[in-house]
């Protein structure tokens, strides 16, 4: 203190300069949407899918634009803009394929060899309606390329590889830019480019906002608490100070932001509001005593210090927990959290001290009867906690049942519009997607042919036909492509393209000649069915978005299926790709959680043991925390809100945040009964000193997390919720059921009604 009380200016500038550097790192971060960082790490369907990928496609590459006629589609000039729009689309760079049924062809054969021919002939009228009739009856083009009351066609695409971001974003605006050319009234957008830099683009703008509303929201509490200049400016200095190296930290270690990320800035003027308003209120306090600056700093430094450290410590344990996810957004989340909760803590040690040393009372604080009413308050809580024991008791026990009934009712299942922002373009083009055509998530199957057998080997391809056959019987799948739908189409077109040979050759002789064909023009195909030794094939399809729970049974239906009914001497069939990886991190999460949440549990109780020297008291300290954590599972589990890899942030989160009020609550009680003070006067004076400032740092943290409910993204949104839900709670949870953990496990200790102690 006496360095810091001696150097003081010198820290704020050479802090300020440091701010002003972290700001200028800051502005260079890079901000991504990447879908594999929530893919379970050392899972073996994730390596399995990294080789699928490399030996075939990836199944992400797809882009789909539809357009809304609002009528029948096949009109002439309706089509020729179509036309059009598709060849324009299909010369963009990172474009590698653009179709529509005014482009589609099929190969047919001719004296002189395979030739093609366009389905559609969109230029001229009278034959339009025999084209319509062969499109409908064509299940490759029927709820894919032209939805079933056919005033909406989609022009497909398939884009050169995965996109940087400015490849992405370049992209999106080209054909943003082809639209407006083609004066389509109505287009709907779905594919990973899309996603991506609209995700990117509302990650850049909540970061600002969660910046500025933050910043505005604790703003006018502190106006309220201080109404003083200096009593807001320095507390805002401080965090700002701290979120700024932070930033800087974050760009220089090389890392860019995501989804998640973007809570970063909240939660930091979070951390590091709680340290300094706890600081200043004791400092304030302390001042009102007429002691000295340094005195007064000294003194709350030495009976706050301890505190501080203590649950900057505990909180970045809980976010270090996260280590042990499986998930690696979700790790580097916990990392730099655990980062930023020390971060905030140093600078508040430097900077806010610093500052406040130039301060007297008056200048912080302009609320004369402030002291007279927050010394009411707390003594109302006190003597609550003296009266009414078996009340408390009673209502925490009903909270805790009610809890548990919350808690079973938890649900993991989760959509793929469940992520995207909310009141977006992009919702309601997937909205559009789901309503008029087969869906946009993706459905994706290895097939693995056993032995030396090969993909097009006829028996491979029966087998193969048996799976495609049951799937668009009993499930919604639909715009399938597979090497089953590859030789149905060769051999419609080996036939002249008659719609009744749209099936598999009947003969050995027949399906050896088609498939000759199938090895030779594969290479032509934008969509890789098979790799070139033909020792892997896929069949990819989309689906309904009915939630992965629902998904997982259907899942769980056709392996049942094919092990009942596939020849494994012949093939075997290996569902995969991005989305069911997503799906199944949702396991990952719920063990992950409880493991994570244990081990911070555990550290936690390790170092009160070490504090206060006494078992009883780390169950003193774990009970009021574990309430929280209850108390936000039920409240995922009465509203329905998924627990997936946003949300379950929460319960670390209010953890990390949670344990800091009970730190404080139970050091001070601590010093008071150092001083020899009873079990029951400690707890008096511990109120009196100790209520305000957990009272101001919860009301100051609740609002600060209400920043959050204005984000696009669905679970920012929950965790904004939730958390102020867990955050009050937790202060209630501090300052009724301790006081009666500390009576009960001080027999005797409670005075008798009417008497006073202290």
């Amino acid at each position: 203190m006496r360095f810091i009380f001696k150097y003081s200016k010198l820290l704020l500038l050479v802090t300020a300069f440091l701010a002003l550097g972290a700001f200028y790192r800051a502005t260079k971060i890079s901000f991504v949407y990447d879908l594999e960082a929530f893919f379970p790490k050392d899972d073996p369907d994730v390596a399995f899918m990294a080789s699928f990928k490399e030996r075939l496609q990836r199944d992400d590459l797809f882009l789909m634009v539809a357009i809304d006629h609002e009528k029948d589609i096949y009109d002439l000039a309706f089509l020729e803009k179509v036309n059009g729009f598709t060849l324009a689309c299909k010369s963009l760079p990172n474009i590698q394929s653009a179709e529509s049924i005014t482009t589609i062809k099929e190969p047919i054969k001719t004296p002189f060899g395979l030739s093609s021919r366009r389905l559609l002939h969109w230029e001229d009228s009278s034959r339009l309606e025999n084209d319509r009739l062969v499109i409908r009856a064509d299940e490759r083009m029927r709820n894919t390329l032209v939805s079933v009351d056919e005033q909406a066609l989609v022009v497909s695409m398939t884009t050169n590889g995965q996109l940087s971001q400015v490849e992405a974003n370049t992209l999106n605006f080209q054909i943003d830019s082809l639209i407006r050319q083609y004066a389509f009234h109505k287009t709907h957008i779905a594919g990973v480019i899309t996603t991506q830099a609209i995700f990117v683009q509302k990650i850049q703008e909540e970061l600002l906002l969660y910046i500025a509303l933050s910043i505005l929201i604790v703003t006018i509490v502190l106006f309220f608490l201080y109404k003083s200049v200096w009593g807001i400016v320095i507390p805002l200095a401080s965090v700002v100070v701290s979120l700024a190296v932070f930033l800087g930290y974050m760009e220089v270690s090389g890392q860019s932001f995501d989804v998640i990320s973007t809570m970063f800035p909240t939660l930091m003027l979070i951390f590091g509001m709680s340290d300094v308003i706890h600081l200043q209120s004791k400092y304030i306090d302390e001042l009102e005593k007429a002691n000295s600056r340094f005195d007064a700093m000294k003194t709350a430094f030495k009976e706050i210090g301890t505190a501080l450290l203590l649950t900057s410590v505990t909180t970045a344990i809980g976010f270090g927990s996260l280590v042990l996810s499986s998930i690696p957004a979700i790790q580097r989340f916990g990392i730099n959290a655990a980062v930023g909760v020390m971060i905030a803590y140093a600078f508040v040690l430097i900077f806010a001290c610093s500052a406040l040393l130039h301060f007297d009372r008056h200048q912080l604080q302009n609320i004369k009867k402030q002291r007279s009413n927050w010394r009411k308050f707390s003594l109302a809580l006190y003597l609550q906690n003296r009266k009414y024991p078996v009340q408390i008791s009673a209502i925490a026990i009903v909270v805790l049942l009610l809890s548990a009934v919350g808690i079973s009712k938890i649900s993991t299942n989760s959509y793929l519009l469940g992520d995207i922002p909310r009141d977006s373009k992009l919702r309601q083009d997937f909205l559009f997607f789901e309503s008029k055509f087969a869906g946009v998530r993706p459905f994706e199957m290895a097939i693995l042919p056993a032995g030396d057998k090969k993909v097009l080997d006829r028996d491979v391809i029966t087998e193969t036909a048996k799976l495609t056959n049951y799937l668009q019987q009993e499930y919604a799948i639909g715009a399938f492509q597979s090497p089953v739908v590859y030789i149905k189409s060769l051999h419609k077109s080996w036939n002249g393209g008659v719609s009744t040979f749209y099936s598999l050759p009947e003969t050995p002789e027949d399906y050896n000649a088609i498939k000759q064909v199938a090895s030779k023009f594969a290479d032509r195909s934008p969509y890789k069915l098979f790799d070139e030794e033909q020792r892997i094939g896929r069949i990819s399809a989309r689906i309904q978005d009915t939630g992965s729970d629902s998904l997982a049974i259907d899942m769980a239906a056709i392996e049942t299926w094919m092990r009942q009914n596939i020849d494994p001497t012949v093939a075997s069939f290996k569902m995969t790709g991005s989305v069911l990886l997503v799906d199944k991190n949702h396991a990952y999460l719920r063990k992950n959680l409880f493991q994570g949440l244990l081990l911070a549990f555990i550290l936690v109780g390790i170092i009160f043991s070490i504090l206060f020297k006494d078992w009883r008291m780390v169950l003193v300290s774990i009970v009021p925390n574990i309430v929280p954590m209850v108390v936000a599972g039920a409240a995922l589990g009465f509203t329905g809100i998924e627990l997936k890899a946003v949300t379950a942030i929460i319960f670390t989160v209010s953890f990390g945040i949670a344990v800091d009020d009970t730190i404080h609550f139970l050091t001070r009680y601590k010093l008071e009964r150092s001083k020899g003070r009873s079990v029951d006067a400690a707890l008096r004076q511990t109120f009196l000193v100790s209520a305000k400032a957990i009272t101001i740092t919860t009301i100051i943290l609740v609002f600060g997390f209400v920043s959050l409910i204005f984000s696009s993204f669905t679970g920012t949104y929950y965790v904004g919720v939730l958390v102020c839900i867990t955050l009050i709670s937790a202060l209630i949870a501090d300052i009724y059921i301790i006081p009666q953990l500390l009576y009960w496990i001080n027999p005797g200790s409670r005075p008798k009604a009417g008497k006073r102690h202290g």
